[in-house]
């Protein structure tokens, strides 16, 4: 039964399907723990129809019915003040080959185990290690009433470590995660450089020093700087939360110098931009989002619906986890763009201030206030990189650091990582080049 003409029939202006298959492997290893923990396939339709005005939904592991379409047509409830931005027909298939081999279970089991090895040994302090390595192959088909019908296929790998030590009554831990879209992440990723990464981050716990609480001139790290993009300013330029945020009034204002520019990217050559969108959940083609461009707030992320509320060329920000969930503004793979100095011109011409280079958890608030922890920072003085910090948190307003930005450099580096909405968690990229912050305020020691 062809299900989108049945609903028009019904009484739709407007339905579409989709379809997620994702065949899913999850493996972890500890100190004492080899074991998989998820290995198997899940797949489903998603029937969504616009009937006077508001959304139906349905969703089923089988096969749509009759049945299906119309308990669709009855969900349809509400104000009756939905408007969509409709497309034209448009017939497509893209799919992502990984660059690198997959192989077998038993050679993951294999890799992970000297992995572990590696990481005992990677310290004489470290007393716990654990591991996470994962895999989803995913097919996505989504048809429209405007006749869109698109096909998607990637698969999705990561890698993500925590190594804890110990010595005497202290205790210190660091972290790595990254994830790619090329492949076997064991083979993608620099694997020397992710050890001796985690073994600078925990002997910087033991030895590194807590500064004293107030504000500094800071540095951010491409990973630091992509978590701030992605935080502090990307959840507050979705569209859904954008009209009632601090955004939403400052629309075509400069709040910042203009160097500065935040852009979300259905795409990125980058091994880590997992965000790939080339058609979003609601079949529309993925573009380039500045929302700050040249210091001045440009435009938002938005959906079909906030695309005809806003008056905006749709964006291809509509995601969903899958099949069983309803579709949300989210972001893609976002980032600062590059500037024009050179990170060693930045360093050099630093006086006093930090070196923040990787993050330890945080959060934002819909205001625009932030507090994130850092878990790799260094002090710099007189245009050099000195003593390690223990973790130490940074704190701020969003619209007052984007004001305090001084400089940014050429370089630019991205990270994966997964981002959580509504219960919903997508694959997401952030990035950025080392952004120099006037003013930041830093927590340490008190007095």
């Amino acid at each position: 039964m062809n299900v989108l003409k049945r609903a028009e029939e019904l009484g739709a202006t407007f339905a579409d399907l989709r379809y997620m298959k994702i065949k899913e492997l999850s493996i972890l290893f500890t100190e004492d723990r080899e074991v998989v923990t998820s290995n198997g396939i899940d797949e489903g339709y998603n029937l969504r129809v616009l009937y006077k005005n508001n959304w139906g939904y349905t969703s089923t592991t089988n096969e749509l019915t009759e049945d299906d379409v119309k308990n669709a047509i009855r969900s349809a409830i509400g104000d009756e003040k939905v408007n969509i931005v409709f497309l034209p027909p448009k017939r497509d298939e893209v799919r992502i080959k990984p660059k690198y081999y997959m192989p077998s279970i038993e050679e993951k089991f294999k890799d992970l185990k000297k992995l572990k090895e590696e990481l005992l040994n990677l310290d004489s302090r470290v007393k716990s290690v654990n591991i996470r390595y994962y895999e989803a192959e995913i097919e996505k088909y989504y048809e429209s009433t405007e006749d869109r019908e698109i096909k998607q296929s990637y698969v999705i790998s990561g890698l993500s470590i925590n190594v804890t030590a110990r010595e005497n009554d202290m205790i210190a831990s660091a972290s790595y995660s990254d994830a790619t879209l090329m492949g076997y992440p064991l083979e993608v990723f620099d694997l020397n450089g992710i050890l001796n990464v985690l073994k600078t981050r925990l002997n910087n716990q033991f030895i590194g020093i807590m500064p004293k609480a107030g504000e500094y001139t800071v540095i951010l790290a491409p990973e630091v700087v992509g978590v701030f993009a992605h935080e502090a300013v990307g959840h507050l330029a979705e569209a859904d939360l954008a009209v009632n945020g601090i955004l939403y009034p400052l629309r075509s204002q400069k709040i910042a110098p203009e160097i500065v520019n935040i852009i979300d990217s259905p795409s990125s050559s980058h091994q880590s931009a997992i965000g790939y969108t080339v058609y979003d959940d609601e079949g529309v083609e993925g573009r380039d989002v500045y929302i700050i461009k040249d210091g001045v707030v440009n435009e938002f992320l938005t959906d079909r619906y906030f695309s005809a509320y806003l008056g905006e060329k749709p964006s291809g920000n509509a995601r969903a986890e899958d099949f069983r969930n309803p579709i949300l503004i989210r972001m893609r793979n976002t980032y600062f763009a590059p500037g024009n100095t050179s990170y060693e011109e930045m360093i050099r011409e630093t006086k006093d201030g930090l070196l923040l280079v990787s993050t330890a958890g945080g959060q934002t608030s819909p205001d625009g206030t932030f507090q994130f922890g850092i878990q790799e920072g260094y002090v710099i003085e007189n245009g050099g990189i000195s003593k390690p910090l223990k973790i130490v948190g940074i704190s701020g307003y969003t619209i007052e650091t984007l004001k305090n930005v001084k400089e940014i450099s050429k370089t630019i580096e991205f990270k994966a990582g997964y981002c959580g909405k509504e219960g919903q968690s997508v694959p997401v990229s952030t990035g950025g080049p080392y952004v120099k912050v006037e003013k930041m305020k830093v927590g340490g020691l008190i007095g």
